[in-house]
């Protein structure tokens, strides 16, 4: 499985070394939170999309399409054409759910030879792992520490550069 981090898009079972869309250097097991491209989508069939996503919790994100002009008419009713994006991690399950309600073919989906599966099954694996690794309570814990230890470290930092100018100020009065 290679991945391209411009067009944020999965390659399998390819030998390139390079995107065939923007010859960008291919890199090869993604980090499993890396956004990958699933689908471009509009209208009331982006809505349906989010929804189904949604209702799977499956995260995503979409923005306009990179090709749009940027051109549109004020008070247009659907918006422009939106690439949606999900996990590595969750790439299977949301081709999965595209399938389901019907936005993407069976026939359309690239074939995943067996590594890529084990590669896709092990960012999954990875990509829960991460996420089990702090309950909601401890990690509210050390966010908020490391937000004191941040504070700290400024007031530090501002205290420090008023001692340092005020020594300078008196070698100079």
């Amino acid at each position: 499985m290679k991945y391209c981090t411009r067009c944020k898009k999965l390659y399998f079972n390819s030998e390139d070394k390079q995107c065939p869309l923007c010859s960008r250097k291919l890199i090869e097991n993604p980090n499993h939170f890396s956004p990958v491209y699933i689908i471009t989508a509009n209208g009331f069939e982006l809505e349906r999309i989010r929804a189904a996503l949604e209702s799977a919790d499956i995260p995503y994100s979409y923005q306009n399409e990179k090709r749009e002009t940027g051109i549109r008419i004020l008070n247009s009713a659907p918006p422009e054409n939106c690439e949606v994006f999900v996990p590595v991690s969750a790439y299977s399950d949301a081709m999965d759910i595209l399938v389901g309600i019907g936005a993407v073919e069976d026939g359309k989906i690239p074939d995943i030879g067996k590594d890529d599966r084990e590669s896709l099954d092990k960012s999954k694996k990875e990509a829960s792992e991460a996420e089990e690794e702090l309950p909601p309570g401890k990690a509210r814990l050390v966010r908020i520490l490391s937000f004191i230890v941040f504070l700290l470290i400024l007031a530090a930092t501002v205290y420090l550069a008023d001692f340092i100018i005020a020594l300078v100020k008196s070698q100079f009065s």
